[in-house]
This record gives C-alpha cells, structure tokens and sequence, in this order.
C-alpha cells in the first residue's frame, strides 16, 4: 500500500501505477498471441506424403505480428506468412475433394483457456 500525503505526489503515484499497467497489459497481449501461434502450428494439418508445393508445409508458415495500440486496444495479429498463407482456407473450410478440418477454429478453441490464465498471471497487480 502507498502513503500518500499531497496532490502532486498522488499524481505521481497514479501515472507510474498506470505505466506499469500499461507494461503488463503488452506483456499479457504479447503472451497470448504466442500461446495462439504455438497451438495454431501443432494443429495445422500436415500431409503424411509430405508437402508437394516444393515449400516447407504450412505449420511453419505460421506469424505473429507486431504489437497494435492505435485503436485504443492491444492487438497482435496470428495467423500464416503470405508466402503460403492463402493456402490455408483450403484446408481448414474445405473444398470438394477434401473434407474442411477446421483447424483454425480448433486452435482458436483449445487456446482460449491457456491464454486467459496467462493474461490473469501477467495482469496481477
């Protein structure tokens, strides 16, 4: 607990709680896209007759962004490198000789828990 005894000093005390929130809330945005990113590439389908693109297969295309504040809210965008990122959808919705495997949302879904206990651990104040 904080003794504080004058206005300036309450300031003070407020913009340096409010910087260190602002530093754990990077820090908890930044550790869930990595959780996202590392659960989206052990679910990415790979085939067992290997990648026939002459590519390494998708699973190690998978990016996580920078760090976005503009719109008032943390962002890091997950998702693949556009070098064979467009490839994804085929895969995932399906196509008519593929049944849709749904892995993005897959990924999505086994995530979720992981990174709100990680956004709980980094934002404990």
């Amino acid at each position: 607990m904080m003794a504080v005894t004058g206005e300036a000093e309450l300031i003070a005390a407020l913009e340096k709680l409010d910087k260190s929130e602002e530093r754990k809330a990077r820090k908890a945005t930044r550790d869930g896209a990595k959780i996202f990113q590392d659960k989206l590439k052990a679910n990415t389908p790979v085939a067992s007759y290997g990648d026939h693109s002459g590519m390494t297969p998708l699973a190690e295309h998978t990016k996580k962004g920078n760090l976005r504040t503009t719109s008032g809210e943390y962002e890091v965008d997950v998702g693949y490198d556009k070098e064979k990122g467009w490839i994804a959808h085929f895969p995932n919705a399906g196509t008519a000789k593929q049944k849709p495997q749904h892995f993005i949302e897959k990924s999505r879904e086994n995530a979720k828990t992981e990174v709100l206990a990680k956004f709980v651990e980094d934002l404990k104040v």
